[in-house]
């Protein structure tokens, strides 16, 4: 694959431009950019004005990646500008197939200076926030940076969108805040409490009270959120449990899991999700600000599942009998992730009612799916872990990282052998 270094000159209110620069060209930025250079590969075009104007967040992400090409299919006429910092768990590549479609931006959510200038100069109808950091074993390791990205920064986008207002901001969450599910409860809702485990959802929490706040403080906004159940399907990094699986399968490798794989989780589409978020964005959804005061289930928050409850065994033994490999034969277990919610499950009455959206795809259809679509992309994934390594450490033979991290010690130690989920 050629690899080619751009600048993109954003000039909201004129057409958009893409031009090439020299491979020496660095990401350079005042506090108040016109100009932003920076080491891409690939090159991303752009084209000009439209009726409406998505700022995404995130976008090189899993997820994000989905709902610009969602909105990209549903709204050929739109105008999107997406924004990443290329993080770890960025791919410029997931937006290829889109890339003469849409304004690239990379910044760090949590630079108010930045992102200030990006909302002055594109004047956004709406923002959709991906950007985390959402790493559950990394987080362990370095909490620091998850802090930045999923708290921080989501109170930047909001201070942004209430300089320059938007007509809705929708911030996206994780069925992870809500924390671990006892085994006789059937579900979280709306209205159940924050109980953040692990330092990526207690990241995450922070930035979802930061948003709660936002709601009662500023009614006018116009805000929203979601919660998740967890997601898969095409762009994953396969760190993730269903990726891991598939990939490590297609390369000739074992699957580890976790513990005794007995973990349950609530799985949804990432495409059901990209139009639950997007039901969302759109929908009429003025709350009463008295009754919000005590139960948050009055506010604009909306819980996205399909209801599919298994566990991570269940979820691995589907994709490899997809894959016509016997899982009995192919599944490892491996020593459990420090401090595991053993169950989770949400309940999306609240967003079926209020939206109007149902999820669409079964489970079964999902992981066919899936599984074609890691067959057909070995380029994307092989490449994938080509330049970022392989995606795990092994709790079993590196809990010393813990030690290490403690006294800064830790350095880029990569072993095979755990998913995160």
């Amino acid at each position: 694959m050629i690899f080619q270094d751009v600048i993109f000159v954003y000039r909201c209110g004129v057409p958009w431009t893409t031009l090439t620069c020299s491979a020496s060209s660095t990401w350079s930025r005042g506090n108040c950019p016109t100009l932003l250079a920076v080491h891409v590969h690939a090159q991303v075009s752009v084209y000009g004005m439209s009726s409406h104007t998505y700022l995404v967040t995130g976008a090189a992400g899993f997820i994000g990646a989905n709902y610009v090409h969602y909105v990209r299919q549903i709204e050929p006429d739109a105008r999107i500008v997406v924004v990443d910092n290329l993080s770890f768990g960025s791919n410029i590549h997931n937006l290829d197939e889109v890339r003469d479609h849409i304004t690239f931006i990379p910044a760090d959510i949590a630079d108010h200076a930045a992102m200030s200038d990006i909302y002055q100069r594109c004047r956004p109808d709406f923002l959709v926030n991906f950007a985390a950091e959402s790493h559950n074993d990394r987080a362990i390791i370095d909490p620091s940076a998850f802090m930045r990205s999923n708290a921080l920064g989501a109170q930047v986008l909001l201070e942004c969108s209430r300089e320059f207002p938007v007509r809705s901001h929708l911030h996206v969450s994780t069925i992870e805040v809500y924390g671990e599910l006892g085994d006789g409860d059937a579900h979280f809702t709306e209205s159940s409490p924050l109980n953040a485990k692990t330092p990526y959802s207690a990241a995450k929490a922070a930035g979802d009270q930061i948003v709660r706040a936002y709601m009662h403080t500023y009614p006018s906004m116009n805000i929203r959120m979601t919660h998740c159940a967890n997601n898969y399907g095409a762009y994953q990094l396969p760190e993730k449990l269903l990726a891991l699986a598939i990939t490590n399968v297609l390369r000739g490798r074992k699957v580890p899991l976790y513990g005794d794989g007995q973990q349950r989780r609530d799985w949804l589409h990432v495409l059901d999700h990209c139009r639950g978020i997007h039901a969302a964005l759109h929908a009429d959804v003025a709350f009463d600000r008295e009754a919000a005061a005590t139960d948050p289930s009055h506010l604009p928050i909306f819980d996205l599942s399909a209801r599919t409850e298994l566990t991570n065994y269940a979820v691995v033994s589907a994709a490899l009998r997809e894959l016509n490999v016997d899982p009995t034969e192919w599944i490892e277990y491996v020593p459990d992730r420090p401090n595991h919610d053993k169950r989770y499950l949400i309940d999306p009455a609240k967003a079926e009612t209020a939206l109007g959206w149902k999820p669409t795809i079964p489970f079964a259809d999902g992981i066919a799916e899936t599984v074609r679509w890691y067959r057909d992309n070995t380029d994307w994934w092989e490449q994938v872990i080509e330049v970022k390594g392989e995606l795990a450490f092994d709790w079993g033979a590196d809990r010393q990282l813990l030690v290490d991290s403690m006294w800064g010690a830790l350095g880029d130690r990569r072993v095979q052998g755990f998913q995160a989920v």
